[in-house]
């Protein structure tokens, strides 16, 4: 069914280049598809999505060339070994003795080699890592400036006092603190009463789609790849079946006195103030909250960067959501119901975690024979007798156990982000991708290094020092793990990836033996066979973060590790690429705000594989070296603190010299480094642009040329729209039942044509506006409607 995918994805206005039919052909058209047209197919998120994968290809080339290069030669010329998998005899001998490594400079010379390979593979990661952020942030900056949606223009205000709760007031206190003028003002309401009313009527209209779709039956023709999917009816006059005339009859009177119902408290909504009476109708009640929209993207971003209250928790601005990621059902909920819904999940996580640890603890007993054996003898004599189950039980089968473990839960940390109150489907995903993360992190890292401990805690307890050193043991033990999982995900997870046996699964196989079951009206299989899969970075990134991490970590000791990342990454990129431009949609509009949370793990990685190293060089004796590399940790952690105050702001807001000058965005700061007072500063100001110089006579400052919203307009009207800004053309804050059309239940549709019946107490006032989307045709007590659905593609 990819063809089916592929004609949603078409309805966008950029072009796709097209796939060939042999086995790698795809690879080259996958590869050769540029930045500027992942960000115009597929968005900002993806961009930055994919650059993660490009940066760990750069950083583990760099890091290969080098290891294979210098680091094996020089190890296996000492030692015989290319890699440094185990620790020498003599340091297990010492760890198991009470005495800590004496500080002295007898150790083998050839380990001045992992010092200055620790420095120089952190000084590759802190440069392709600035690099790729440095790319990223401007890429962002460009993108987002050069929009001029009403999301963009558009601030969220919360903690509004009661005193400020109405339209023209609110307006007025924004309009008055001087950073713009204010376009439109969405107040919110619990509009609890009216979800009711639609879930009621979602229930009727499922009924009615169902016994239409029993009297007439269905003529499915949706596996015909050469003209657009379709399911219509197949009888023309129905099945003679009294029952199910006459629950038509009784709920469609139903229905039809449900709309009666949300229409009345529709037209209570004044459309042009977007205000509802609250004295009047008291069923309403007013949120602390509004949408406010200014008349430029620049008022928008600075009103967003504003303290407006001395008093905490009062009048706090934030970038609003695009309209169609809110989840509007959340804002009814109070700050402390909020908090106390974060707590309980929070708790339920804990106990998760104590669950996983009986899941886990257990599993990594597979990973050593001598283990297995301790705690039963008879099974860990049985799998010593083959070499190959040797291998496949503490070689394959841990990572395959845990490769199943970790699809589950990610899962079900998503469906408990969903019920935090967050109030957009983006906060949703950068929630689902920290909770995911720390499981994962937790569960293949955190428990895998210290199971060993735990199971001789009971010894090591008079020492502590031992721990350390088991910790360090741990680690070296986990490398055959590490390499397998890295090459179970990379050769065949992402094969399976890339052929979406799921979707082949879901689609022909279960979609067709359990229709029966799922599949009953047109409405269930447009939206079964019609709608693409949705990307969600919650799920997907979470683990490639990690394995990151452990590449990372091992890179100098292990080589074979960096050659398996390298390939791991390499596919990685090629299928996601696929999988994000051919397949998959993103509707959340997070604006590339997953990039941080990918810094700030690839600096704690970094952390850990400069302890690592600390560590493992004193396990050698070679305390000098170790704390030669001790350094390296805080210049890290200065890093760190460097990017969240100068690099974060970037990635939350757009800077509003971008927003003047979006299209020649890079020579427009080309001449900041030039002298003012050079000869040639005349000549510069006759070479650049424009529309960088006003015509005015009178000195301009950069703040009043950037609160002219019609310069800004003027500007924005040349500019081709992103992915983003189709998607949330015709949209506004209104709250969406408030303006639902009311559409009848679903008989059939051929394409984007949905045939739809409405009944006759309906007024056809709206269906007439429709002009040529919508055509009428009497049939008695009801009328069916031929109307076109516009629709996001993922909807």
């Amino acid at each position: 069914m990819q063809e089916l995918e592929y004609i949603v994805l078409t309805h966008s206005t950029n072009i796709l280049k097209p796939l060939p039919n042999s086995l790698f052909g795809w690879i080259r058209v996958v590869y050769s598809i540029s930045d500027e047209e992942i960000l115009s197919c597929s968005g900002l998120d993806a961009y930055v999505f994919l650059s993660f994968f490009k940066m760990g290809i750069k950083i583990f080339l760099a890091l290969a060339i080098m290891a294979i290069g210098i680091l094996s030669p020089i190890r296996y010329y000492f030692t015989g070994s290319y890699d440094k998998d185990n620790i020498s005899m003599l340091s297990i001998h010492n760890s198991k003795e009470s005495k800590p490594p004496e500080f002295s400079e007898d150790f083998p010379k050839y380990l001045w080699v992992y010092p200055i390979f620790t420095y120089v593979f952190s000084i590759v990661v802190f440069y392709y890592l600035y690099n790729f952020t440095n790319s990223v942030l401007r890429t962002r900056q460009k993108y987002l400036a050069s929009q001029n949606s009403i999301t963009d223009r558009t601030i969220r205000l919360d903690g509004i006092p009661k005193k400020l709760l109405q339209r023209h007031r609110l307006k007025k206190f924004i309009e008055d603190l001087g950073i713009g003028k204010v376009m439109d003002v969405k107040l919110i309401y619990n509009w609890e009463p009216l979800e009711i009313l639609f879930d009621k009527r979602k229930a009727l209209l499922d009924k009615l789609e169902y016994l239409y779709a029993s009297q007439y039956e269905l003529d499915i023709d949706i596996y015909n790849h050469e003209k657009p999917p379709a399911v219509n009816p197949l009888r023309s006059r129905p099945i003679d079946i009294p029952r199910a005339e006459k629950l038509i009859k009784q709920y469609s009177q139903e229905l039809m006195d449900l709309d009666e119902e949300i229409r009345t408290i529709q037209n209570k909504f004044d459309s042009n103030l977007s205000t509802i009476d609250v004295k009047l109708y008291k069923d309403f009640k007013q949120v602390t909250s509004a949408f406010i929209t200014m008349d430029s993207v620049a008022s928008a971003q600075m009103a967003a960067q504003t303290v407006l209250d001395p008093r905490v928790y009062k009048l706090i601005v934030s970038l609003a959501p695009a309209p169609k990621d809110i989840i509007w059902e959340n804002f009814k909920l109070t700050y402390y119901k909020k908090l106390l819904k974060s707590y309980l999940i929070t708790l339920v996580i804990i106990l998760s975690y104590g669950f996983i640890i009986f899941l886990v603890v257990p599993l990594t007993s597979l990973l050593d024979l001598k283990t297995i054996s301790k705690f039963w003898p008879a099974a860990g004599e049985f799998i010593g007798q083959s070499k190959w189950l040797t291998t496949f039980v503490t070689g394959i089968l841990p990572p395959l156990l845990f490769t199943i473990l970790n699809l589950s839960f990610p899962y079900f940390y998503r469906w408990l982000s969903q019920y935090q109150g967050y109030s957009s489907n983006s906060d949703i995903e950068l929630s689902t991708l920290s909770k995911n993360f720390f499981f994962i992190f937790f569960n293949l890292f955190l428990i895998y290094v210290a199971a060993g401990t735990f199971w001789d805690y009971m010894s090591y307890i008079s020492d502590t020092t031992k721990i350390a050193y088991q910790l360090a043991t741990s680690l070296k033990r986990m490398a055959l793990f590490y390499v397998d999982l890295i090459l179970l995900q990379g050769l065949t997870m992402f094969p399976v990836k890339l052929l979406q046996i799921s979707d082949f699964l879901i689609l022909n196989i279960l979609g067709k033996l359990f229709k029966s079951l799922f599949l009953r009206t047109p409405r269930n299989y447009r939206t079964y066979y019609y709608t693409p899969q949705i990307f969600d970075f919650g799920i997907h990134l979470p683990q490639h973060i990690l394995i990151f991490m452990i590449i990372l970590i091992y890179s100098v000791v292990s080589t074979k590790i960096v050659t398996c990342g390298l390939v791991y990454f390499i596919m990685g990129l090629l299928v996601y690429k696929y999988q994000l431009v051919y397949n998959f949609v993103h509707p959340p509009h997070s604006t590339g705000k997953v990039w941080p949370m990918i810094f700030r793990r690839v600096m704690l990685g970094l952390v850990i594989f400069q302890l690592f190293m600390c560590g493992t060089l004193a396990l050698e004796s070679a305390i000098l070296l170790s704390i030669l590399c001790s350094p390296l940790i805080f210049v890290t952690l200065f890093i760190c603190w460097n990017f969240e105050k100068y690099y974060v702001p970037l990635n939350t807001f757009i800077a509003l010299r971008a927003i003047l000058n979006p299209y020649d965005f890079d020579k427009a700061f080309d001449y900041d480094d030039q002298s003012f007072n050079s000869e040639e500063n005349s000549e510069t100001e006759d070479n650049m642009p424009s529309d960088v110089i006003s015509s005015t006579s009178g000195p301009i400052d950069e703040s009043s040329f950037l609160l002219d919203g019609h310069h800004i307009e003027r500007n924005l009207r040349r500019r081709k729209s992103t992915i983003d800004e189709e998607r949330e053309q015709f949209t506004d804050y209104t709250y969406p039942y408030l303006i639902d059309p009311l559409d009848g239940p679903w008989v059939g549709f051929s394409g984007d044509m949905v045939t739809m019946v409405d009944y006759k107490r309906v007024q056809f006032q709206n269906i007439l506006e429709e002009g040529g989307n919508a055509r009428l045709r009497d049939d008695g007590d009801h009328t069916i409607i031929s109307k076109a659905l516009s629709v996001s593609e993922w909807e």
